[in-house]
């Protein structure tokens, strides 16, 4: 693994565990927390709902969306994982009285492009949005990966209906991802790095709370990264966790006792 790859790889940096520990912990905590939805019928959903033809254009949602909803985005560096693999905050949405729906996208994979993994997710939320004009009150959010969709998503849609995001960890500025093992994998080029970075300025004049959670047993490139997200936008707020990593901000949620879960609750009851 060359250095840069290493800097922006968040299994590397877990204190006392191997790569394919940190891996290891984390499929088992989002199966936990599907299986766990899956099987109580007590909660309403809508899963495999299509927004394009591709298998992966799809959208899951849990609970009744009335009035509030979160939409979330799934991790993996643009090239892996699905929309069933980001649902550890769905009880914790719920529990806050807000509907959560997860979004599948096109992986930047197989001769498909990040750019069209982008507007993959762009055509997903819009379809969201179209398919529940009565919810007042949007969150968008999304973990790794998902965050820098989530926020390509809200500056390309504008919709004053999306007053807040909740990013874990995101990837957000992609130019030193080229020529790393984790920008070839996905094929990135110095102009598709330029063109689907995040431009923060594109969030002027929106009115739409920022939250950032950073687990700081973290990659110091994503540190850094979100870091600067706060920074450059002065109306975003951040919490850190020093025992947390970038996998167990996710998986802690499945715990109502967790810290994560008690700052993640309150931000969305605040929206």
């Amino acid at each position: 693994m060359d250095e840069m790859t290493r800097l922006f790889s968040p299994s590397c940096w877990v204190p006392g565990k191997t790569r394919d520990e940190v891996m290891s912990d984390f499929f088992a905590g989002i199966q936990q927390a599907y299986y766990s939805l899956e099987k109580d019928q007590t909660i309403p959903r809508q899963v495999d709902v299509a927004y394009g033809e591709e298998e992966n254009q799809k959208v899951d949602i849990w609970g009744e969306p009335d009035d509030k909803l979160l939409i979330f985005i799934h991790g993996g560096y643009w090239a892996e994982g699905t929309r069933k693999d980001c649902l550890t905050p769905v009880r914790c949405s719920l529990n806050s009285g807000i509907a959560f729906a997860s979004v599948g996208y096109g992986l930047a994979t197989n001769g498909r492009s990040l750019t069209e993994s982008v507007e993959d997710v762009v055509k997903g939320v819009d379809f969201i949005l179209s398919k529940y004009p009565n919810v007042s009150k949007v969150i968008i959010g999304g973990h790794s990966a998902g965050a820098h969709l989530a926020v390509k998503a809200v500056t390309r849609l504008r919709s004053p209906r999306i007053q807040g995001m909740l990013l874990f960890s995101g990837c957000y500025f992609l130019e030193e991802l080229v020529g790393t093992e984790i920008g070839n994998d996905i094929n990135l080029t110095s102009a598709e790095a330029q063109h689907n970075s995040c431009d923060l300025s594109l969030l002027d004049g929106l009115h739409l709370k920022s939250f950032v959670i950073l687990g700081l047993q973290e990659a110091p490139k994503l540190v850094q990264q979100n870091r600067d997200f706060v920074e450059k936008r002065k109306e975003s707020s951040i919490a850190e966790f020093p025992s947390s990593g970038h996998y167990t901000i996710m998986t802690n949620l499945l715990n109502e006792q967790s810290e994560e879960y008690t700052v993640v609750m309150s931000f969305l009851k605040e929206i």
